[in-house]
């Protein structure tokens, strides 16, 4: 990725090219989660929004959903990631669906 400014990770293409991560805390249970960025642009497309707004709407709190709880009260972090981090992550009790 070049010096290109601005710099916008408004995709989830962008973000996987430009090498940076989300994760997902859940405002109710408490629990958080790194999202894997390359499975989401497999299930959803290079060109889905990666803004609070477009992602509220395919990911849930997996653990609130079955205790009958607000599943969607969510807060998306962006981050950098290392380079141990952008080979996978492991699942976490956070689920989305494409």
């Amino acid at each position: 990725m070049g010096k290109e400014h601005p710099f916008v990770e408004d995709t989830l293409g962008k973000k996987l090219k430009a090498g940076t991560g989300l994760s997902v805390s859940c405002l109710t249970c408490k629990r958080m989660a790194v999202l894997d960025m390359a499975e989401m642009v497999k299930r959803l497309g290079p060109d889905h929004s990666a803004m609070h707004w477009g992602l509220i709407k395919v990911v849930y709190c997996h653990e609130c959903r079955a205790a009958g709880r607000d599943d969607r009260n969510l807060q998306f972090t962006n981050h950098a990631m290392t380079p141990k981090q952008r080979k996978g992550s492991t699942p976490l009790p956070i689920s989305w669906r494409a």
